[in-house]
């Protein structure tokens, strides 16, 4: 891979499991996957035929990831890496194997689900950790409370999430991926439905990404107009305005700008839930950015996408 497959899994944002007991069905699942958007597939080591269902998937899909999870021991990770795994998910923190892993320069994920498991990761190097059954030990409500003592630690949940229940997870901060089976339903690969993975996969990206209206950008000649523009605004809709260093808001949905920016009229600002994430899936579908803009700390707050649509600029914006 061209970067640390570890990284592109933040990126991806959703980690599918594939438990099939017919190898056959592998590349199709990971090609339908891909297909929806999602580069990235963990093929759990749960039978004989597991191995032979790795391979399958990377040499169908040679440039998205394909990992191997249930890796108990040394020797599986040996074999899986050896057929080309990009990462290794274990069950549990076991020295041997993440060491193992370590010295073949391959990322790996252990489940790590108390405060004694976590702190032996971390003392092995490790920040990100496979949180599993998700919903049986607390889903979210747990993460926060383990994020408190463990505010480095981020971690990949599964078992129990679906389309239905996602959002939260994907709008947590401690959630590096989202995992699990759901996108790979069960009764879509008996019968060979490739077309209802890549749906599953479709909504499961959007879902992720939570695109939701931020606000609209007006751009001003000057800083007295903008000011006026967002009071008069506010004072229709009785909001409160806020002053920024570019700008003044009237409320949350209007911004104006102290001089003209971007776009002939201003921007149009669409929230989501990861900066991040959402930059990768929209690069994969062929868009491009201009403009990258982070605050104090470093974190990206704002990215400009190149095209405009009716005058107006396109970025991205985090919710708050």
């Amino acid at each position: 891979m061209s970067e640390n497959a570890l990284e592109l899994i933040e990126k991806i944002g959703l980690l599918p499991l594939v438990n099939v007991s017919d190898p056959s069905k592998a590349a199709p699942i990971a090609q339908a996957l891909s297909k929806g958007g999602i580069d990235a597939i963990e093929v759990t080591l749960r039978d004989a035929t597991a191995l032979e269902s790795l391979a399958n998937a990377r040499k169908a899909l040679p440039n998205a990831l394909v990992g191997a999870g249930s890796v108990h021991n040394v020797a599986d990770a040996e074999r899986a890496i050896d057929l080309g795994a990009d990462f290794i998910v274990a069950p549990g923190v076991d020295p041997e194997t993440i060491q193992f892993c370590q010295t073949r320069q391959t990322p790996v994920i252990p489940g790590a689900v108390t405060a004694t498991e976590i702190e032996q990761a971390r003392a092995l190097g490790l920040s990100v950790v496979k949180f599993f059954p998700a919903d049986i030990l607390g889903g979210v409500k747990a993460i926060n409370a383990l994020r408190g003592p463990f505010a480095d630690v981020r971690v990949v949940p599964t078992g129990g999430i679906n389309l239905d229940n996602m959002t939260p997870y994907a709008e947590n901060k401690g959630v590096y991926a989202l995992g699990g089976s759901f996108l790979t339903p069960s009764a879509a690969v008996a019968a060979g439905d490739w077309d209802a993975i890549t749906s599953t996969a479709e909504r499961a990206v959007d879902k992720m990404l939570g695109f939701t209206m931020g606000h609209v950008g007006v751009n001003c000649p000057t800083a007295d107009v903008a000011r006026a523009a967002a009071e008069e605004f506010a004072e229709i809709f009785r909001f409160n305005t806020r002053e920024i260093d570019i700008s003044f808001f009237g409320g949350s949905a209007v911004e104006a700008m102290k001089k003209p920016s971007f776009g002939e009229h201003g921007h149009i600002a669409i929230a989501t839930n990861s900066m991040k994430r959402a930059i990768h899936h929209l690069e994969r579908r062929g868009y491009s950015f201009r403009f990258f803009k982070n605050n104090d700390k470093g974190e990206m707050i704002a990215a400009y996408i190149t095209n405009e649509i009716g005058g107006f600029a396109i970025h991205l914006c985090v919710k708050y």
